[in-house]
């Protein structure tokens, strides 16, 4: 039964691999990479991340202006179109995987639920 189920998934995400979303993303992801002022963005945006996870691994506490830095930045690199536009398609791929996966989730309890209430009615 777990190879089955294996099969199973690994259709599922060649279906996922085929989708608008994942395309979306695919494309979107390439537009952003090509684009200079994106790039350099980006690149700020993730060192100012590093520097302050390193903060927080030594212990120290990032201040109130770093905070601040941090999400104007994040601010003005969403106001770049393609970072803007691969951010939107993103979130769009993310919402399909996690209705699959609710989708999924729903598919165990509906059978784990069936299980119970047949156990609990004769037990009743």
């Amino acid at each position: 039964m777990s190879q089955q189920i294996l099969d199973q998934a690994l259709e599922l995400g060649k279906l996922i691999a085929e989708s608008e979303e994942f395309s979306a993303v695919q494309e979107k992801e390439a537009a952003m990479l090509k684009d200079p002022a994106a790039q350099e963005l980006l690149k700020e945006y993730q060192q100012l991340q590093q520097q302050y996870q390193q903060k927080q691994m030594r212990g120290e506490q990032i201040t109130p202006e770093e905070i601040k830095a941090f999400e104007e930045k994040e601010v003005k690199m969403l106001e770049n179109q393609f970072i803007n536009e691969f951010h939107k398609a993103q979130n769009k791929f993310q919402n399909l995987l996690n209705t699959v996966n609710e989708t999924i989730n729903k598919a165990m309890l509906e059978k784990r639920g069936h299980q119970h209430g047949a156990s609990c009615s004769t037990s009743g």
